[in-house]
């Protein structure tokens, strides 16, 4: 494919990437990993390959997660990462590097908003226009830009959680916090430490807490076969664990976001309130594929919560459809609509 008038929207998160390529849709949500070679100049893998090679301790690689809590880290690694995953993508029949949106997290600093742009204009973007993520969540997750009824956004992803009002394609307010997906699976962790002397490798936690895959106890029965290290010794112990108790464990372990939500609904402006508390919250990001997550939150809350159709992908999917009439965002990437330039 000739790359003269190609668009992406690139979804750069803590845990994976995902590119939308204009008229394919999404083509690619691998993690957000990248291996080096020993002197940094070469890439040897990208995504999961990369993230694979993190397991095995390569001698001869050094592998780097440059995205953190939702912001580039590692400039130079975000962008040999990005470029190796668009150049999988285009082909290497691609003449002119891409036109492309980023998703912008959601309360970045200046500081982090050029980081973002430099590590895309570093790997090869030309055009680079940025949208913050909530509002590209909420465009994704089937919220029409004419639509004034504001909703509360709430994206779970894998480090950090977003959250903030949309009305009228416009993000009137919004904040992130360093807790996620992730640590639901150190206190899976922390639990299996504490109650039976084994640890855990993250990757077994994570698959313990998929196979749950529930926060209310009625959800989640029957046993699963886990593996670990003894935490005070060297043996290697296989144990039969009940799944019961898990989903309690992760409910408690959500009540960070739980109680922020909690307080930013009650410092929110009385008509905002109002709207929230009629309209309800509209959940995104991998963590919200948790069974009975809703309900948690809507006897926490007391306001109405609802899980976008496609979650995981919603983001990707709303810059999709930014992708598709750029004109319409707006410089500061915050609203989107009508024509603003």
């Amino acid at each position: 494919m000739l790359g003269w008038n190609v668009d992406l929207a690139l979804d750069v998160g803590s845990c994976s990437t995902r590119i939308y390529q204009r008229g394919l849709g999404i083509v690619l949500a691998e993690p957000s990993a990248v291996a080096l070679s020993a002197s940094g100049h070469e890439v040897l893998a990208a995504g999961t390959e990369a993230s694979l090679m993190a397991d095995q301790s390569p001698t001869d690689a050094r592998v780097v997660f440059p995205i953190r809590a939702g912001v580039v880290a590692d400039h130079r690694a975000a962008a040999q990462m990005i470029r190796h995953l668009i150049r999988r993508v285009l082909g290497r029949r691609c003449l002119f590097m891409p036109r492309g949106v980023g998703a912008l997290a959601t309360g970045a600093t200046p500081v982090e908003r050029a980081a973002l742009r430099s590590s895309l204009q570093s790997a090869g973007v030309r055009r680079v226009r940025l949208a913050d993520r909530t509002l590209a969540g909420a465009i994704g997750a089937g919220v029409a830009p004419n639509d004034s009824s504001a909703r509360l956004i709430v994206s779970i992803g894998g480090a950090i959680t977003e959250f903030g009002v949309v009305s009228s394609g416009r993000l009137l307010w919004g904040h992130s916090i360093r807790f996620g997906g992730r640590d639901l699976d150190e206190a899976i962790r922390k639990m299996m430490r504490n109650r039976y002397g084994v640890s855990l490798a993250p990757a077994t936690a994570e698959q313990m807490k998929l196979r749950v895959g529930a926060v209310i106890p009625q959800m989640a029965r029957g046993r699963v076969l886990v593996s670990g290290g003894e935490v005070y010794g060297e043996l290697f112990r296989n144990l039969q664990i009940t799944l019961d108790g898990i989903p309690d464990l992760l409910g408690r372990a959500l009540s960070p976001i739980v109680n922020e939500i909690h307080w930013r609904i009650a410092e929110a402006r009385a008509e905002e309130r109002a709207a929230i508390q009629a309209n309800g919250i509209l959940l995104l990001g991998g963590t919200a594929l948790l069974q009975g997550l809703p309900q948690l939150m809507r006897e926490r809350l007391g306001v109405p919560v609802v899980r976008a159709r496609e979650p995981v992908h919603a983001v990707a999917i709303g810059l999709g459809a930014v992708v598709q009439d750029i004109s319409k965002l707006s410089e500061d990437g915050y609203r989107y609509g009508a024509a603003t330039y």
